[in-house]
């Protein structure tokens, strides 16, 4: 659970409330949405997914950069509201790689619904097929002798 101050219509002072981190879904003044989140990670022995929601940026507005073991995501857009004003959307997040992760497997791709999903393999022990060699037999010859 995560502690944050937050402070209610009726009241100005701030009250402790007690959330879980998916439940929390800030807005910041004069902001149409909710701040985004880390996006959801998943690790496992094989290796990691990150998927973050980004349905309201066109594919050109978001960089996926690898730095080193750093893995950092943007994205930035502007809109016209019409009525003269103009809305810039953006987002950036960082993410440390960690060393048992081949960084030539990371790859991202986005969905159609405008999910970025972000996974990469790690290292360790692979599962490899070895063929056998076996040798031929020797043609030997017997010969048996009988005693009478």
């Amino acid at each position: 659970m995560t502690g944050r101050y937050t402070t209610n219509s009726f009241h100005r002072e701030p009250q402790k409330q007690y959330v879980s981190q998916s439940q929390i879904t800030e807005r910041r003044p004069k902001s149409p949405g909710p701040v985004a989140g880390a996006g959801e990670i998943t690790n496992t022995s094989h290796g990691f997914t990150i998927e973050i929601d980004v349905f309201h940026f066109l594919p050109e507005e978001i960089k996926v950069v690898l730095t080193d073991d750093t893995l950092s995501i943007s994205g930035e857009r502007f809109e016209s509201t019409g009525d003269g004003h103009t809305l810039r959307r953006s987002f950036s997040r960082k993410y440390s790689i960690p060393e048992d992760v081949h960084l030539d497997t990371i790859r991202s791709h986005l969905t159609n619904s405008g999910v970025l999903i972000i996974n990469g393999s790690r290292k360790g022990w692979r599962e490899t097929s070895i063929s056998t060699y076996q040798p031929t037999q020797r043609n030997v010859t017997r010969s048996a002798t009988s005693i009478v």
